[in-house]
């Protein structure tokens, strides 16, 4: 008798295969935790501020690599402590859930009475801004420059001017959708390469910064050669919110500027 694969068994199979990856990762996880006792300071959380397990390994892996380029790991993680800190303080000061300013401070000051926008944000936003903050606190030199997209009309823009407004992958930019459900099967439909990660983690958001850096720079380097396609994916970062459900973003302008604790 012949029979054919229903969605019911092609779950199970798709299960069969995670469950020795996750395993794979939480071992490797809990391994480094172990040996490096700064990793499991930070991994442990700060407040309300949590680190999924996925995020744990995506920092961790980071940490490595910017080891590798003299980076002390005490400092990184010294830094990622204070990012959670500064989005719990954030949170609290801007009432999650109704943002409505026009600059995130990185450093925690306090958000002026003309900040305020008229427009609702995002409540990823202090988040975002710690996770910059651990960015340019490790590689300032390096002058990765953030765009944060707000959550409108994204698709209605892309369908009015398909691919002629898309940016190329520029090294030191970090495009990132401030979202709730995004599609990320039209993403990669319209030539972008998206990565989803925690919309209220600031290790999360560091991470997606220094990933979609790495990897605008490849793509920017591929496409000065003459043995690759003309039209390389986009980079781009997609903030999930744990309890999120809609659609997706707008321009690509940056709408919420992110202020040095000098300024």
């Amino acid at each position: 008798m012949t029979t054919y694969p229903t969605s019911k068994n092609q779950v199970t199979e798709d299960a069969r295969e995670i469950s020795p990856l996750d395993d794979l990762r939480t071992s490797w996880v809990a391994a480094y935790r172990q040996k490096h006792a700064e990793a499991d300071w930070w991994a442990e959380g700060f407040g309300a501020v949590e680190h999924s397990l996925e995020t744990q390994e995506r920092v961790f892996r980071m940490a490595e690599q910017l080891v590798g380029r003299g980076i002390d790991r005490l400092a990184v993680f010294a830094a990622l402590r204070q990012a959670d800190g500064v989005a719990q303080s954030s949170t609290g000061t801007l009432h999650e859930g109704a943002l409505q300013t026009r600059h995130l401070y990185l450093q925690g000051r306090a958000v002026r009475s003309d900040d305020y926008r008229r427009d609702p944000w995002s409540s990823s936003l202090p988040a975002a801004a710690a996770g910059c903050g651990v960015i340019d606190t490790l590689l300032s030199a390096h002058g990765i420059v953030v765009n944060l997209l707000p959550p409108d009309a994204f698709e209605e823009q892309l369908g009015r001017a398909g691919q002629r407004w898309l940016p190329q992958p520029q090294e030191g930019r970090a495009i990132i959708l401030l979202d709730e459900t995004p599609r990320l099967d039209h993403l990669r439909a319209n030539g972008f390469d998206p990565i989803t990660f925690d919309g209220v983690d600031p290790a999360a958001f560091a991470w997606a910064i220094f990933e979609l850096a790495a990897r605008a720079e490849d793509a920017a380097t591929q496409l000065r050669c003459d043995c690759h396609p003309g039209i390389r994916p986009i980079p781009v970062g997609v903030a999930v919110e744990r309890s999120s459900h809609g659609l997706m973003n707008a321009e690509w302008r940056p709408v919420t500027s992110l202020v040095p604790a000098d300024a």
